[in-house]
Formats: C-alpha cells, structure tokens, sequence
C-alpha cells in the first residue's frame, strides 16, 4: 500500500501535520543556536516527538483500514503485510 491510496482528504492532513513538525524542528534548532536552556530544548523535542507520533498513527489507522477491507475480500497475504508494519511501528 502507498500513500497515495490513502485518499487525498488523508495525505493532505498528514502533510498539514508534517508542515507543522518540520516549523518545530527548525524552532528546536534555533532554541540550540541561541544557547537556551536544556529543559526547554528537551521539553520542545518532546512536544516533536509525540506530533510525529501522532502523524504516524493516522498513517497506521489509515493503512489498517485499507487492509482489513482487502482481507475481507479474501486477500490471504495481507495479515502477513499487517504483521509486518505492526513490527516496525511498535
């Protein structure tokens, strides 16, 4: 499965999403050049994280959707795929 299959209301949201992520990590740098202190830099990364944490879920949300209709359809490899995605999310 690609992204592409995932529906062009899907792919937008996620690129809202990673917009905004890619305007946290260029704020993280700036907070590191300007010298500002460690809890601040850190909790900043945290909030980074779980952004590109959530962005991830919908990804997975998405992508298991489209696989269970395939499985209904009678697709036997696709809980193989699942399984596979499921091991490198996790």
């Amino acid at each position: 499965m690609n992204t592409t299959d995932l529906g062009p209301e899907v792919v937008e949201s996620i690129l809202k999403r990673l917009r905004r992520i890619e305007g946290q990590v260029r704020g993280l740098q700036k907070m590191v050049q300007e010298g500002r202190p460690c809890d601040e830099v850190l909790t900043q990364m945290t909030a980074t994280k779980k952004a590109m944490e959530s962005a991830a879920n919908v990804i997975l949300k998405e992508f298991l959707v489209l696989c269970a209709a395939e499985v209904a359809e009678g697709n036997a490899a696709k809980p193989d795929e699942i399984a596979t995605v499921l091991k490198k999310f996790v």
